[in-house]
């Protein structure tokens, strides 16, 4: 069972400590950049922050650290999400582009007077999601940002977002958490008899994304996965309808866990540590593939399967079975020997 998460204290996460002091850092010294870009695994709490930040910028009692108060009118208008001077723009369905109408919106707004006089900020999440136009229209904004004000991007994958919007931003970058105060925050606010450190292993050092994992019951769906893949070496089954059954699941996320099996499958050929998978029987069976493969078998599948990924996930369009099909392919090939 997974339990719900404290309600929104305005404080950020234990793993988010060393940013926050950054950032109370810049604010004491009057280095506040006009633009921040904060980048991270899914799962890690950028919007969060964000909200931590932008309540501690707009609160009537803040001052320098940026502790929002959480009983004046601002914070209480930002618990509401209804702050005036907060904006937040993100696609209108997940996993859909942000148009530059709605970049237009945002240049709108940030050139308005604060209605409370402290600062107009806004938020783009994801700003990978940003297309050409739209990146394009901001980046007059970013070069010539209006007085108090604030933009801030929250961003997955940076790679993905033009070299004209991350050099013109503070970047700050949130590093995956398996430390002692993230651990004891799981056992704390997550219901689980799992190990909880196997699970932050699991999940990239990014605690808000094991209650999905949790949920999707993940063991038990990376066991299928692996069946599949003996069945596919086997030629038990047809890869055509196995690539059916993968995008039920959602494509994405069966070239997430792929890749996560298959970096620990380089990782136990190579002798490295750590792996994730931390179940004994799924380990065994994870060495009878391994003992048919070379390593470069393995790299180049797992190289496939992140490219894969990324163009899964990435703001243009592709055939989600098209993919699974294309590394469906590439499995069956390896170590063929004809």
């Amino acid at each position: 069972m997974i339990s719900r998460l404290k309600p929104y204290s305005f404080k950020p996460y234990p793993w988010q400590l060393e940013n926050w002091n950054t950032i109370q850092s810049a604010t004491r010294a009057e280095r506040m950049a006009h633009a921040i870009l904060f980048t991270g695994p899914v799962g890690i709490g950028l919007e969060y922050f964000s909200k931590c930040l932008a309540a501690g910028l707009l609160c009537d009692n803040s001052g320098d650290e940026l502790q929002a108060c959480g009983g004046c009118r601002s914070c209480h208008l930002i618990q509401g999400e209804s702050h005036p001077d907060l904006v937040t723009i993100e696609p209108e369905e997940a996993g859909k582009q942000i148009k530059i109408e709605e970049i237009r919106r945002l240049i709108d707004f940030m050139q308005l007077k604060s209605q409370y006089g402290r600062y107009k900020i806004s938020v783009i999440t994801p700003a990978e999601s940003m297309n050409r136009n739209a990146a394009n229209s901001l980046l007059k904004t970013l070069e010539e940002p209006p007085g108090q004000s604030l933009l801030i991007l929250l961003c997955h994958r940076p790679n993905l977002l033009p070299i004209t919007i991350r050099s013109r931003c503070q970047q700050l970058r949130f590093k995956p958490a398996y430390d002692e105060a993230t651990v004891r925050w799981v056992k704390e606010n997550i219901e689980t008899d799992e190990n909880v450190q196997h699970l932050l292993t699991m999940a990239g050092g990014a605690p808000l994304a094991i209650p999905e994992m949790l949920e999707n019951n993940i063991f038990e769906y990376q066991r299928n996965l692996l069946n599949d893949l003996f069945a596919l070496k086997a030629g038990q089954e047809d890869p055509v309808k196995i690539a059916e059954k993968w995008k039920a699941y959602d494509t994405s996320h069966v070239l997430f866990w792929l890749s996560q099996l298959f970096s620990d499958m380089v990782r136990i050929k190579s002798l490295a540590k750590p792996v994730r998978i931390s179940d004994p029987s799924m380990i065994g069976r994870l060495q009878e593939l391994i003992k048919q493969l070379e390593l470069h078998e393995l790299t180049g599948f797992y190289h496939l399967l992140l490219e894969n990924y990324g163009m899964s996930t990435g703001t243009i369009s592709y055939n989600s079975q098209g993919l699974l099909e294309d590394v469906i392919i590439f499995w069956q090939n390896l170590n063929d020997p004809e």
